[in-house]
C-alpha cells in the first residue's frame, strides 16, 4: 500500500473516528428531552443547560452532535467519491444510538422510586434476620443489654414517661458507642454479620420511635 492510499485510509478512519463522537452527543441528546436523575454535558453546553434545562440541553446536543457528523462528513468527502456511504453508515449509527440512548429509560421520580423501593426491602430483610449466633459471651452480652433497654424503652413509650424516655435514648447511644469495640478482633465475615445485627436493632428502636410519634399525632 503506497503512502497515498494509507493517507486516505487514515483520513477515512479520522472522519469516522469524528461522526462517531457525533452520533454519541446526538444520541444522548434524544434522551435528555425528558427529565432524569444525571446528565453528561459536554463542557460548552454547561450555561445552555443552567439557562434552558434538560430541554435545551437536549436541543444543544442534537446540534453539536450533528455539527460533528457533518465535520466528519467535509473530512470524507475529501478522500472518497462514495458519499453516500459515509450518510447510510452516519444515519444508521444515529438510529441505532438513538434507540439504545432511550431503551428502558426511566425518569428520575422512578428511579428514586426504585432506589426507596430497594431501600425498603433492604430494610425488611434486616429487620427480619434470625436470632444471632455469635458464639462471643462478650457480645452475647452486648445484645443482651440491648434487648433490656428495649424493653425498658418500650414500657416507658406505652406509659408516656418522658423522663424514662430521654433516659433511653441515652443509654441506646452509649450501647451504639461500645458496639464499635467488638469489631477490631473480628474476621470479616463476623464483622459483616455483627454490622447487620447492629443495624437490625438500629431499625427496631426506630420503629419504637416512630410508633410514639405515631400515638402522639
Amino acid at each position: 500500500m503506497d503512502k497515498q492510499q494509507i493517507f486516505i485510509a487514515a483520513e477515512k478512519v479520522k472522519s469516522f473516528g469524528i461522526a462517531l463522537v457525533g452520533i454519541v452527543i446526538f444520541s444522548l441528546g434524544t434522551s435528555y428531552f425528558q427529565e432524569r436523575l444525571l446528565y453528561r454535558v459536554p463542557r460548552i453546553l454547561i450555561p445552555v443547560y443552567d439557562l434552558l434545562g434538560n430541554i435545551g440541553l437536549a436541543t444543544g446536543m442534537l446540534l453539536l452532535g450533528g455539527a460533528f457528523i457533518a465535520y466528519g462528513y467535509t473530512k470524507w468527502k475529501k478522500v472518497s467519491q462514495k458519499k453516500s456511504i459515509y450518510w447510510i453508515i452516519a444515519i444508521a449509527g444515529m438510529l441505532v444510538g438513538s434507540m439504545l440512548a432511550n431503551i428502558d429509560f426511566k425518569s428520575s421520580k422512578e428511579i428514586m422510586d426504585d432506589i426507596d423501593q430497594q431501600r425498603e426491602r433492604q430494610i425488611d430483610e434486616i429487620r427480619n434476620l434470625g436470632k444471632h449466633n455469635f458464639d462471643n459471651p462478650d457480645i452475647d452480652r452486648h445484645f443482651a443489654e440491648f434487648d433490656s433497654l428495649y424493653k425498658c424503652f418500650e414500657q416507658c413509650l406505652q406509659t408516656s414517661n418522658q423522663t424514662g424516655i430521654d433516659s433511653c435514648e441515652n443509654e441506646f447511644m452509649e450501647w451504639s458507642t461500645k458496639s464499635g469495640d467488638f469489631m477490631t478482633n473480628l474476621s470479616n465475615d463476623e464483622k459483616y454479620e455483627l454490622a447487620q445485627y447492629l443495624a437490625k436493632q438500629a431499625i427496631s428502636w426506630d420503629d419504637l420511635r416512630q410508633k410514639m410519634r405515631e400515638r402522639r399525632d
